[in-house]
């Protein structure tokens, strides 16, 4: 019997592990994300300049409103950018996107959002070619600080 409280405790930990790696997870994408980034090189940079400035990375989300996207571009094979106005979504595929930053990003899918694990077409329109694909990894949003006052 003096047991049972021991296996209960370790039973609740065992539970609350899952939900401890799933933001450590988080962390990594959003700093993973902000190293690649970095890592750009000075063309990519400046794509991600016109993108980004005056932004500040949020917490990685799963899905983003397709509906609500004005353009989509690629920094690099590993960077894409999704603005929509008010917030620029960054995402950084797991095995990268081949020749996404100087063709065109295709995606479709049955609802209105782009989530992580969709898969992204990469097409050169001009001769009508696909070149690749993609999976999508999660999504860090990069929003303007509101200034006080």
């Amino acid at each position: 019997m003096r047991a049972l409280p021991a296996l209960l405790g370790i039973g609740a930990m065992a539970c609350a592990a899952p939900m401890v790696a799933a933001n450590s997870d988080r962390t990594d994408v959003r700093e993973n994300t902000l190293a690649a980034i970095a890592g750009l090189d000075a063309r990519g940079q400046d794509i991600a300049n016109l993108y980004l400035k005056d932004r500040v990375a949020g917490e990685p989300v799963q899905c983003i409103p397709r509906t609500r996207l004005r353009r989509s571009t690629a920094a690099s094979d590993n960077v894409l950018l999704y603005d929509d106005g008010s917030t620029v979504y960054v995402n950084t595929p797991h095995l990268g996107c081949p020749r996404a930053r100087d063709n065109t990003m295709i995606s479709s899918t049955p609802i209105n959002r782009l989530c992580s694990g969709d898969v992204v077409l990469v097409q050169d329109l001009r001769i009508n070619v696909p070149l690749g694909s993609c999976a999508l990894g999660e999504f860090v949003p990069f929003r303007k600080v509101k200034s006080g006052g």
